[in-house]
């Protein structure tokens, strides 16, 4: 697309776009008992959303779906693209943290610019405006490579990406005297305070003190918490209960949370009841929790690895999906694409009662839990950051192949890649 046909595209008015009715704040809406409302809307000269059509010329989108752009609230960008050094396993979630270990020499600042440049370039070109990723901080953040890198790209990307980083280390790290330090050192970052929970690390006197140092240090918390199938698993009802015990509060959101779909209905509903209670965000990360869980070599999985998504829902908790890991060994997949994510999680998850519902947690919701104020939603005033979808029903774009999208950031279309296959097929037979 020429830059002048990019351009074309601000002071438009657009007619007959469908979305859900929930993310749209400033506009008239029409058909809003249906499924997807409809909508007219129109860019500006400067890029930003408008009511006002006044000269703009209209062109109608004939009913095709219309979003914000994503947000993607769990990722891993230290790891993403290493599967071909660090090869697939053969077992479940500890053999790729043994493969992602004996990996982490090689994470070079030189290497981690590389890896994560073209992470952010896939994201950017599917669809998404911003995005929280963890670090492995195994040492304080200001002896980082990744935390290094991770400033430089929050820098570069500030105008396309919004990036918050969670310094992510074992639970047990809260044992160390030197623990408020690396508090204070993550504050510095403007990081977020992260720890996994491996079975039987978690007590109340731990996670009362991680709450405690991070109130002092004004940090907000994000767990990678009950990454298992076990029913006993208890580690998210533990951080429900210091929550609410030590009044923490900030933020938390917890990731993955596989095991509370293998609780007993019970516990379950309790925990579930804990969660909502305490303003826990769950973060349900179905690519690599799929791909982990109830592995076994030469056998097929007889669970799935999905956290109790409806029932979380059902309750009045916070719930949506994320990417998590990209081409690495704890998932070998992957292109950064919030939309292929979703699609999974719809299946997995058997989401397709209320998929339109799910869509507006898909992304409202995650920008709530990490504090994306300007994100998520189609907001008259705001830039024109959108995602228009050569579908016209749920059905419809539940079917269509992912890549029939247009990315607009500030009302301009992002340009694709250089050379795509149809343009290859035209230049050898034209």
């Amino acid at each position: 697309m020429s830059q002048t046909a990019r351009e074309r595209l601000r002071g438009t008015w657009f007619v007959n776009a469908r979305v859900p009715a929930a993310l749209v704040n400033g506009f008239a809406l029409r058909d809003t008992a249906a499924e997807l409302a409809a909508l007219d809307f129109g860019i500006t000269a400067d890029g930003a959303l408008t009511s006002e059509r006044g000269e703009a010329r209209a062109v109608d989108l004939e009913g095709r779906i219309v979003l914000p752009t994503f947000v993607d609230s769990h990722v891993h960008l230290d790891k993403a693209y290493i599967v071909d050094r660090t090869g697939i396993p053969h077992g479940g979630l500890m053999d790729a943290v043994g493969l992602s270990i004996a990996d982490a020499s090689n994470r070079t600042v030189a290497d981690l610019q590389r890896r994560m440049t073209r992470a952010l370039e896939r994201a950017f070109q599917n669809g998404t405006s911003a995005m929280r990723t963890h670090l492995d901080t195994p040492v304080m953040p200001a002896q980082s490579p990744a935390w290094q890198v991770l400033c430089d790209m929050r820098q570069n990307w500030t105008d396309r990406i919004a990036l918050q980083a969670v310094a992510l280390m074992a639970l047990d790290r809260v044992d160390s005297p030197d623990f408020s330090e690396r508090c204070r050192q993550i504050a510095e970052f403007r990081g977020i305070l992260g720890a996994f929970i491996v079975p039987g690390s978690a007590t109340p006197e731990r996670l009362d003190a991680l709450f405690r140092a991070a109130q002092d240090a004004g940090l907000t918390v994000d767990f990678h918490v009950d990454e298992t199938l076990e029913p006993g698993a208890n580690a998210l009802e533990l951080i429900c209960d210091s929550i609410l015990r030590t009044g923490f509060a900030g933020q938390v959101v917890a990731g993955h949370c596989c095991s509370l779909r293998s609780a007993t209905p019970e516990d379950r509903a309790r925990i579930i009841g804990k969660v909502a209670q305490s303003g826990v965000h769950i973060v349900s990360l179905p690519h690599s929790n799929l791909f982990l869980q109830d592995r076994v070599a030469g056998t097929t999985p007889a669970r799935r690895g999905i956290t109790a998504a409806r029932e979380l829902a059902a309750a009045g908790a916070s719930i949506h999906f994320a990417s998590d890991n990209v081409q690495d060994p704890f998932y070998p997949y992957g292109d950064f694409d919030m939309f292929d994510v979703f699609r999974t999680a719809v299946n997995a998850a058997h989401l397709h009662t209320d998929m339109i519902g799910w869509l507006a947690r898909q992304t409202q919701t995650a920008a709530r839990a990490c504090g994306f104020d300007h994100h998520g939603r189609i907001v008259a005033g705001a830039p024109a950051d959108l995602i228009l979808f050569d579908a016209r029903t749920g059905q419809d774009l539940m079917s269509r192949p992912a890549q029939d999208r247009i990315v607009l950031r500030a009302g301009l279309p992002v340009q694709s890649s250089p050379l795509n296959l149809r343009e290859l097929f035209a230049m050898e037979y034209s």
